[in-house]
């Protein structure tokens, strides 16, 4: 047993302590399986909310209504949910409501994926009603029972379905493809932000180029945001890597570049996606600069951050994998530059009106930035007086 599961062990031991059923569940169960990193450790028992808060001294209710506490133990926490059944869903989107039950098949039988519907007692055995480890040795995506009936609970499942094949490098099982293929449709009664959340994780995964191209095959890349009618695009991004980058902004400036979205565009595309307006700045900011030639200028303008970003992008698209000698090479040329911002210049707009002695007007934006560029080109000293004489000397000024 995983040392995750070691540590989670007591709280499972005191449930039973107490009379109740206990066991790990949901993904930790599936990672372990898979040999994988084990993430957080989720707990699901037949206790009641009330009776969980009873037993163990540190809680949170984070969602009692549904079943759930956040049991707070040795600096950890891990969420305890009590068995349920899901009442009849809503829009597609969310039951109207839940019943605690004491069955642990039950609870299992509303999860999503067969792989997800896994549990593990306290001695490390797996309970796995579904076949849930079958599909896991044939590396498949499947439902918990019949596909149209998981996808018309919860529209988003098809979307999930995709993102753990690029994460996991599964294939969806031919009934859940064809479920997704006819049930797509459902796609729209959900959020933007939820679809956005996943279709991201879809990016992230090893397997992104596959998962794109069942997104092409069932048609759901249609029910997504600015895709419908681009099918060809989604397809253009499938040899992308995009696992190779961390951070959300570089992930949405390589999507919207090897999908081949235009400048004038690009602002709309990914405002449709309800990105935070920090990731839709930086994403454009690197975008337009993929295919950047680097000269002391654009490097400047672009800013370390972007510059990087854009390289390894552009070595990505070319090389599949990125340049770390090229980027060392790139890094050292900026960090050369005479000046990385305006701050950094040896004079400022007082300095320059004092030195004219001439009204406040656009002049002196006009001047810095001639004075910026003359100084990024090597053209002239970062030194006051060496910018004086220089301005002196322009018959223009």
């Amino acid at each position: 047993m995983e040392d995750l599961f070691l540590k989670a062990l007591p709280l499972l031991r005191e449930l039973k302590k107490h009379g109740w059923q206990a066991y790990f569940v949901g993904g930790a169960v599936r990672d372990a399986q898979m040999n994988r990193d084990v993430g957080d450790i989720d707990i699901a028992t037949d206790a009641s909310p009330e009776e969980i808060e009873a037993i163990f001294p540190k809680t949170v209710d984070v969602g009692k209504e549904h079943g759930t506490i956040i049991v707070l133990f040795e600096g950890e926490s891990y969420e305890v949910t009590t068995f349920r059944a899901e009442l009849e869903y809503e829009d597609y989107r969310r039951p109207s409501g839940v019943q605690f039950i004491k069955s642990l098949k039950e609870d299992l039988k509303r999860r999503d994926l067969t792989i997800n519907a896994m549990a593990m007692d306290e001695e490390g055995r797996l309970i796995d009603y579904f076949g849930g480890l079958r599909d896991i040795r044939e590396r498949l995506i499947q439902t918990v029972g019949d596909p149209a009936e998981r996808f018309h609970e919860d529209a988003l499942r098809m979307l999930r379905a995709l993102r753990f094949m690029s994460q996991l490098e599964f294939e969806l099982s031919p009934n859940t493809k064809k479920a997704i293929c006819e049930n797509r449709p459902l796609l729209a009664h959900i959020s933007t932000e939820r679809k956005t959340v996943e279709f991201e994780k879809l990016l992230k995964g090893k397997a992104a180029g596959r998962a794109l191209e069942a997104a092409a095959e069932t048609g759901l890349y249609k029910e997504l945001p600015g895709l419908d009618g681009k099918k060809e695009r989604v397809l253009a991004a499938r040899a992308f890597p995009f696992y190779q980058l961390q951070k959300s902004a570089d992930i949405w400036a390589a999507f919207i570049h090897m999908i081949s979205i235009n400048p004038a565009e690009a602002h709309r595309f990914l405002k449709g996606w309800k990105l935070p307006g920090k990731v839709i700045r930086q994403a454009l900011h690197t975008a337009e600069r993929i295919d950047q030639k680097w000269d002391a200028v654009s490097m400047y303008e672009a800013g370390e951050e972007t510059l990087l970003a854009a390289s390894a992008i552009r070595s990505l698209r070319d090389k599949q994998a990125i340049d770390e000698e090229q980027l060392a090479e790139i890094r050292q040329s900026y960090q050369a530059l005479p000046i990385k911002s305006l701050k950094d210049l040896a004079v400022s707009g007082s300095d320059l009106l004092n030195f004219r002695k001439k009204p406040a007007g656009k002049w002196v934006s006009d001047d810095l930035k001639r004075i910026e560029r003359a100084v990024l080109n090597g053209e002239l000293a970062n030194q006051k007086k060496a910018i004086e004489e220089w301005l002196d000397s322009c018959s223009q000024i």
